[in-house]
């Protein structure tokens, strides 16, 4: 992972980009450009240097100095001179590798020091703005400088791609929360609504553990992304745990009906909230940004189609769950027990599966895995509060359900469906009508398909009905 980023930092063209951005609105209006300077520069240097000249069409720099525009900085190389300038620009130190800071300073070879308010009007209304179509100032070769070395599919193919990349890292987290859903309902025919309030604790659990990382060893990406996963699985674990011992397990073994079940996951929820509300705050739980760097894949045009750390971050850990989850659930005492039980209860206990202890097991396996969807949450968006999981935890059981609800493959299949949905409306529909489009199709499956789309596992067992053992 070191190795990594290390060699993914050096595509961070952040503040290469912002001073090219500010020099068409720093210069003379109707100047047309030409960077000298090459976009791998230094990115963790606090001021960066552009050496540039002015194109023909707008002012003749070459030959006599007639209507040219010069301060005759010197140039090394080969070639005729050619009169040339510079703009320097200052920012705010980092606290952290990688932090986007903010710009506070330029310098140019031609009018000196910007002054402060003009920098704040630049800011605001230039950068801020105009952005990227500041580009139109620069010619061909200095537009496409920081473009990478990679394929050209055309503008429309390329955001589709970059959609369904942002989808694939969505639904892995949507499919790592559908999961203990899967977990419970395939074990006990119960749905336990508190799997989001669990992820939420696990996030905050992760941001802690990332803080106090930070706070004693410095800003090392890889102990914090370990120790912030470890943290939440830990958590989530316990918090399973615990939801069994104290809730659901008193409950089974009462013989409690669906209905029961389901207002005592709806209480659980409610007590998680509340306890982290009171015990840590209302407030929103912050992360800085501690991982911000992307691979490019292909282009379209100047659009470049990439994936994000964290994202990639989602897809690993989500394909080790799956493959780690497969092993378990298939080639270990666990697994045979669990689907012993899940194919027929009272056979189960008769040949000596011992149910309280698989059911206590499956729990704290369900808690761990709301734990690393909570990590995965925590560290991509850095925000987290105490009501956040809710959402989540719905749209996790839409997945689980929609793919089919008790097969570990109907939690996948569920969870990256809904990810690219989302994904896709968003870009192409905008995102006001993006949950209504997303439990519509929950709706429309279930008129069409009632039981999912791989089907239930237990056909024998209603979430309105007593539990035989």
């Amino acid at each position: 992972m070191p190795l990594l980023l290390a060699g993914c930092e050096k595509q961070d063209f952040y503040k290469f980009n912002i001073c090219r951005l500010a020099l068409p609105g720093v210069e003379n209006s109707g100047l047309r450009f030409h960077l000298l300077t090459a976009p791998d520069i230094n990115p963790s240097a606090d001021t960066i240097t552009l050496i540039y000249q002015i194109l023909p069409d707008s002012v003749p720099y070459f030959g006599d100095n007639d209507g040219a525009i010069s301060d005759n900085l010197p140039l090394a190389g080969e070639g005729p001179p050619a009169f040339a300038h510079s703009i320097t620009c200052q920012f705010a130190p980092a606290k952290t590798p990688g932090l986007r800071v903010p710009l506070i300073g330029i310098t140019t070879s031609r009018f000196g020091p910007l002054p402060d308010s003009q920098l704040a009007l630049l800011d605001r209304f230039w950068i801020n703005r105009v952005g990227p179509s500041a580009l139109a100032f620069f010619d061909d070769a200095s537009r496409t400088a920081t473009l990478p070395n990679v394929a050209d599919i055309g503008r429309d193919a390329a955001f589709a791609a970059q959609l369904t990349l942002s989808g694939l890292s969505r639904g892995a987290v949507y499919a790592l929360l559908a999961l203990p859903f899967t977990l419970i309902y395939g074990l006990i025919g119960r749905i336990n609504l508190a799997f989001g309030e669990m992820l939420m604790v696990g996030a905050v659990a992760a941001m802690v553990a990332s803080l106090a990382v930070y706070g004693g060893i410095g800003w090392h990406i890889t102990f914090i992304v370990i120790c912030a996963v470890l943290t939440a699985m830990a958590y989530g674990a316990g918090l399973g745990l615990l939801s069994w011992r104290w809730v659901f397990g008193p409950l089974g073994r009462g013989r409690a009906n669906g209905q029961a079940m389901i207002v005592a996951s709806l209480g659980c929820a409610l007590v998680i909230q509340e306890f982290v509300r009171i015990a840590w705050s209302a407030r929103n739980f912050n992360l800085p940004p501690i991982w911000q760097f992307n691979v490019p894949l292909v282009r379209g045009g100047s659009f470049i189609v990439s994936l994000d750390g964290f994202d990639m971050l989602a897809l690993l850990l989500a394909g080790a769950t799956c493959i780690i989850l497969q092993g378990l659930m298939h080639k270990t005492a666990f697994g045979r027990a669990w689907h012993a039980i899940n194919q027929d209860r009272f056979a189960a206990a008769l040949c000596g599966v011992r149910l309280h202890k698989v059911e206590a097991q499956t729990f704290a396996l369900a808690g761990m895995l709301c734990g690393i969807a909570g990590a995965i949450l925590a560290l991509r968006y850095g925000v987290i509060n105490f009501h956040s999981g809710t959402l989540f935890g719905f749209k996790a059981l839409t997945a689980a359900v929609l793919g089919g609800i008790g097969m570990v493959r109907g939690a996948w299949l569920g969870g990256i469906l809904l990810g690219l949905l989302e994904s896709l409306w968003t870009g192409y529909f905008g995102d006001p009508y993006r949950d209504a489009a997303v439990f519509g199709l929950l709706a429309l499956v279930l008129i069409l398909k009632p039981e999912g789309l791989l089907g239930v596992n237990s056909k024998n067992d209603s979430l309105l009905a007593a539990r035989t053992s």
